[in-house]
């Protein structure tokens, strides 16, 4: 299905890969995180869904979002808090419109 017919309230979820060691990595991105979270003062809206795993290659960050409105703010506002902590871009980021959120 074409994104085209997906719309700003709709949910989403969000894949993002960070190459290197994943012990650093991790910890890195969540002094990033952490960052972003008291730079808001309390006006944000968390993921529904949020995991960091690590893997051979790095971290992979995978999260949900109640809107892609939601998940744009926190993206827009992510890169400095990264570049703070010494990260880059993500290697990989991959954005999926979610069809069923929850397990009913």
């Amino acid at each position: 299905m074409p994104n085209s017919q997906y719309r700003m309230e709709d949910p989403i979820a969000v894949i993002v890969r960070f190459n290197g060691d994943p012990d650093d990595l991790f910890e890195r991105f969540e002094r990033a995180r952490r960052l972003w979270i008291e730079a808001q003062h309390g006006d944000y809206s968390p993921p529904d869904f949020y995991a960091v795993c690590k893997t051979d290659e790095g971290i992979v960050i995978v999260d949900s979002w109640e809107t892609d409105t939601a998940h744009q703010a926190f993206g827009r506002r992510m890169g400095p808090h990264l570049e703070a902590v010494g990260m880059g871009m993500p290697d990989h980021l991959e954005h999926l419109w979610i069809e069923k959120l929850g397990w009913d």
